[in-house]
């Protein structure tokens, strides 16, 4: 039963173009970096040309290449940021989606006049979730594929190519957080703009609010990856510095940075220990989607604005 869920509501995204929406939005993100990375990359070489040049006309030696010094995969530093900003937000989405239209047509009605466990519908729906998720992810990894073999003129080492597949995979876990969270605020409330105002709500707190106090960080430092914290002088932000091991986004943009090579080196299992408070957060929102599907009455009516 948890497939025919899951293959249900597959079906249904793609017949209401979220799914197609999601990943053309994903790839259009990915291809906008990849444009990024070459213009700055372009515009390097240049200035180091004219350097180059300069200084062997005064008979004074070459500098050093600056692409010899830069990771290869920094190029995909900025989908650290573009994927909790936008990706989340199409994660919310999808998860709302998945919810939101068996309680508004009344889908839900027939589908429990049956005997179906609620465990196995909401596992099919959540599945349905991270499949459309995955297939987002893994388009987006080969346009960076792509991105990163031209713009660099040759094509990742299998090392690289391990790297960015395992920063894809923290990707796609911390979207499933959010997609989570747009199941759970549907099963909060009654009417869907207020699930997902709420759903918002947290992707505002997760990605803006907890790193500012977390960091020291004023709001929009916080989406910059090489911004040190600037109030940690101060007592109030040394106390909630404590904290900053449980801030989602922190964790994921730290631990992206590491998995990327665009960070100070550290060790694997110290990398993996940041994607804890993610795996966590999972962990707690499929079993609070678990229980308030368990206990939702979807005879009433539904919960259409």
């Amino acid at each position: 039963m948890i497939a025919v869920v899951a293959r249900h509501q597959l079906t249904a995204l793609r017949r209401q173009r979220v799914l197609l929406a999601t990943v053309i939005t994903m790839l259009a993100m990915t291809a906008l970096a990849g444009v990024i990375g070459w213009s700055s990359h372009s515009t390097i070489v240049r200035v180091f040309d004219d350097a180059t040049r300069l200084l062997a006309a005064d008979g004074q030696p070459a500098p050093s290449n600056p692409f010899d010094l830069k990771p290869t995969l920094s190029l995909m530093s900025n989908m650290s940021i573009y994927i909790p900003l936008i990706g989340a937000l199409l994660a919310m989405v999808i998860g709302h989606v998945v919810m939101v239209d068996d309680k508004t047509s009344g889908i839900g009605r027939l589908v429990f006049s049956r005997p179906l466990r609620r465990r196995d519908y909401i596992a099919g729906k959540a599945i349905a979730a991270a499949v459309v998720l995955g297939v987002t992810m893994v388009g987006s990894a080969v346009v960076g594929l792509v991105a990163v073999a031209l713009v660099n003129g040759a094509w990742p080492s299998v090392t690289e190519l391990g790297r960015l597949g395992l920063f894809y995979l923290a990707s796609w876990l911390y979207l499933l957080v959010f997609a989570l969270v747009g199941m759970v605020t549907v099963l909060l409330t009654t009417k869907r703009s207020v699930a997902l105002l709420g759903a918002m709500g947290v992707w505002l707190v997760v990605t803006f609010a907890v790193p500012e106090f977390t960091s020291g960080l004023h709001p929009t430092a916080s989406l910059n990856p090489v911004v040190d914290p600037v109030s940690t002088t101060q007592a109030f932000f040394r106390a909630t510095a404590h904290a900053r091991s449980l801030s989602l986004f922190e964790q994921y943009k730290t631990a992206a940075g590491h998995i990327l090579d665009t960070a100070p080196a550290e060790s694997g299992g110290a990398t993996a220990l940041r994607l804890l408070p993610i795996v966590a957060a999972l962990g707690a929102l499929g079993a609070a989607a678990t229980a308030l599907v368990g206990r939702h009455d979807y005879s009433k009516g539904n919960s259409d604005d």
